[in-house]
């Protein structure tokens, strides 16, 4: 995935995460995008390998690459 690739979403998220780990519940609170946008954009960058779930049960994501930084 490349930077131009990148939606609001994904920069919102991104931006979150640089912060620290965050479950996707907090993720759509604190972005104020939908629950749909969070969790498909979420799966999007997992798959790119720049966010990972570090916790199943709780779905908590950390931000492994930020495709912003390249």
């Amino acid at each position: 995935m490349e930077q131009n690739d990148l939606t609001d979403v994904d920069n919102a998220i991104l931006d979150e995460l640089r912060g620290g780990r965050a479950t996707k519940g907090a993720l759509v609170d604190w972005t104020g995008y939908s629950r749909n946008s969070v969790y498909n954009r979420l799966e999007v960058l997992e798959a790119a390998g720049h966010v990972t779930c570090v916790h199943d049960g709780t779905r908590l994501f950390e931000l492994r690459d930020d495709p912003r930084d390249e």
